[in-house]
């Protein structure tokens, strides 16, 4: 009789690295760690629901998304969601239908802010124009005029992220380390009335005395002072170009490729923005400028390997924590990250940041809550096989979390009672998940595995005529290469008592089990009890 042992670690976050016997095999797809009353378990993400698509065209990728704080008088005012697909900015009312607005530089990811104030607008950056929409009176994009650069009186600046701070706009120009800002809240009114300037000159009225005035309209006026000079700051600490910008509250994140600065603006109106807190330069830099995302007041980007090779950050308040495990950066070092989307979403007690890496075709997540890593996946509804999240740019909207779609012009939900993946409103795809354990040894010492034991939910699938199968597959390397797949049934309707077990699994030393569950039904793991016999000689 052999002995027995329990595997706890069937549970638990990611950690597949280069040399998986050595180095780490656990692997997590579309699967995270729960707790509930001091039970640990892990938990299939939600099933995805087809929710409309706004652009039909063959590859029609979501390049980011908004909600606003308000909608269209019209509509009493109801928030609006706002998509960017492929090149074309679309609005989502409540009622989902969607409108489009018009046209944003193409291939660009852009960026969102919302000014506020009597008259709010939606900012949209993107890399080429600084783009607003009346959010209560709707009509169509309308661009707002771009002061020249300081350094070239020739060029208009070109802002690729656009933040609002205390009702101050202001932008980044790409390629150079100036940002530009406004006035608090330089679109409240239509007009504005500024100086009149002839030849540079302020000109005054008859008495010699009064400066003479002329009315102009805002939008051309948004980053010029009173007196139609550009109001611009740079960085303090060297000449690192700006290559993103990301508010919390009062305090404005400074990203260049070398360094990282906090600003915050005066409480007046004359007064500037200046640095408030101290500057990684020369440590801390951002790789990918369309990584940068935010989750309960948390800010994560991918840097770059200035410090310590590439890595995910995140900031808490001025505080930098590396998130990333070696395995994570060793992929990122590999791949082209000039592209990579991060984004963030919250759902019931987790908080999750993902970034999804286009060049490699794969989506990591991680939670905030157990600061643990995993893997989100979609199956190729063609091919069969399983490639990077569908999912990108998420929103809280109408109560639910939607998404946009990384190529077929669709907006999408999670659905905690849906154990798939929709397609369309017809098609839909297995939702995939995957769990792969650590290396199960015997005091390096080899074994006869007699038994695999998996506790599981078992009973739960909602359809009378199937019993549902979970697929083992065994390494008998470390996780290097599998054996052929032995599926297992997990019980009928009802049979709660069901047990899932795997019998005769041969001789092993360094043995990694993998589990694979595509039934639509909800899945969760707690461990697994393993019998084993312990050999004498070696392998």
């Amino acid at each position: 009789m052999g002995k027995v042992s329990v595997i706890h670690n069937l549970i638990g976050g990611q950690s597949k690295a280069k040399f998986p016997s050595t180095m780490g095999s656990a692997l997590s797809v579309n699967m995270y760690s729960e707790s509930n009353a001091g039970t640990t378990y892990q938990k299939s993400v939600p099933g995805i629901r087809f929710k409309k698509r706004l652009n039909g065209v063959s590859g029609a990728a979501c390049h980011g998304s908004f909600v606003a704080s308000t909608g269209l008088d019209s509509n009493n005012n109801m928030p609006d969601a706002f998509f960017v697909i492929n090149d074309i900015l679309y609005r989502v009312d409540y009622g989902w239908n969607y409108h489009a607005l018009g046209f944003v530089s193409s291939g660009s990811y852009p960026t969102f802010a919302e000014t506020g104030g009597e008259r709010p607008f939606l900012l949209i950056a993107d890399g080429a124009n600084l783009w607003c929409y009346d959010l209560k009176n709707g009509g169509n994009l309308e661009q707002i005029t771009l002061p020249k650069r300081i350094t070239d009186s020739e060029t208009f600046i070109k802002p690729s992220h656009v933040q609002v701070v205390a009702g101050s706009i202001i932008v980044n120009d790409v390629g150079t380390g100036y940002a530009y800002y406004s006035i608090p809240y330089p679109l409240s009114q239509e007009t504005r009335e500024v100086y009149k300037i002839i030849d540079g000159q302020v000109q005054y009225k008859s008495d010699h005395i009064t400066p003479d005035t002329i009315e102009v309209q805002s939008k051309d006026y948004v980053f010029l002072d009173d007196y139609g000079a550009p109001q611009y700051k740079n960085g303090e600490s060297n000449s690192d170009s700006i290559s993103a910008l990301y508010a919390i509250g009062s305090d404005l994140v400074v990203f260049g490729p070398k360094s990282i600065e906090f600003w915050q603006r005066g409480s007046n109106e004359y007064e500037t923005w200046t640095r408030t807190s101290y500057t990684f330069n020369r440590e801390i830099g951002l790789d990918a400028p369309t990584s940068v995302s935010s989750v309960n007041n948390n800010i994560f980007f991918v840097s770059n390997g200035m410090n310590a090779g590439r890595a995910v950050f995140g900031i808490s308040g001025t505080e930098f924590t590396k998130i990333s495990e070696t395995w994570l950066d060793e992929i990122l070092d590999k791949s082209a990250t000039d592209n990579i989307v991060g984004f963030s979403y919250s759902r019931s007690n987790h908080a999750f940041y993902c970034i999804y890496i286009p060049s490699i075709s794969r989506t990591f997540c991680y939670d905030l809550s157990t600061k643990e890593w995993s893997e989100r996946s979609s199956r190729d509804q063609k091919t069969g096989t399983d490639r990077a999240w569908n999912l990108v740019y998420p929103v809280w909207f109408d109560n639910l979390t939607v998404f946009g779609h990384i190529k077929d012009g669709s907006i999408v939900y999670l659905d905690d009672d849906f154990h798939e993946e929709e397609i369309s409103s017809t098609v839909k795809v297995p939702l995939i998940r995957k769990r792969q354990t650590p290396v199960i040894m015997n005091n390096y010492q080899p074994y006869t595995f007699d038994e695999l034991g998996v506790e599981m939910n078992t009973g739960t699938i909602s359809d009378y005529t199937v019993n549902p199968r979970i697929q083992l597959e065994i390494s008998e390397d470390g996780g290097y290469s599998f054996t052929n797949t032995i599926l297992e049934e997990c019980g009928k309707v009802g049979q709660y008592f069901y047990r899932v077990k795997f019998l005769g699994l041969g001789q092993q030393r360094l043995c990694v089990v993998r589990l694979t569950f595509s039934e639509p039904m909800d899945l969760t793991l707690t461990n697994a009890s393993v019998r084993l016999t312990p050999l004498t000689y070696s392998m």
